[in-house]
């Protein structure tokens, strides 16, 4: 078999077996059936201004956090000693996070300021630090 032809036999095999398997979504990301990024598949695009760690919430200290955005798609929040771990997903303005053992999905409106100082979660600010 000459290499072009097992290339193209390569291609239509991994196709049939991603159409058994699922549908992708546009991002690359295979998601479970309430349609929650899928651990070990393709991270979806992540901007990279929002990668890090970032703290800050309420003045209260009762909504108080730090979130740890990763490149691959995995986060950590720590708010009043307890961690919660998860997916995200970025849309746009939309960030959507998929805690891990259910419960989700938790959407936000998100920004970054332009020098990249400040992460505004649904109006909530929160300073890059690390």
């Amino acid at each position: 078999m000459t290499s072009a032809r097992r290339s193209v036999v390569l291609t239509a095999a991994l196709c049939a077996a991603l159409a058994l398997g699922g549908c992708q979504d546009q991002e690359g990301t295979t998601p479970d059936r309430n349609g929650a990024p899928v651990w070990g598949q393709p991270a979806p695009q992540i901007p990279s201004v929002l990668i890090g760690d970032w703290s800050g919430g309420t003045t209260d200290g009762f909504r108080s956090s730090v979130w740890s955005f990763r490149a691959d798609g995995s986060y950590h929040q720590n708010i009043g000693g307890a961690v919660l771990t998860g997916r995200f997903t970025v849309s746009g303005s939309r960030l959507a996070t998929y805690p891990d053992g259910g419960g989700g999905p938790l959407t936000f409106r998100w920004a970054v300021t332009q020098d990249g100082r400040t992460l505004y979660l649904d109006g909530e600010s929160y300073l890059r630090f690390g």
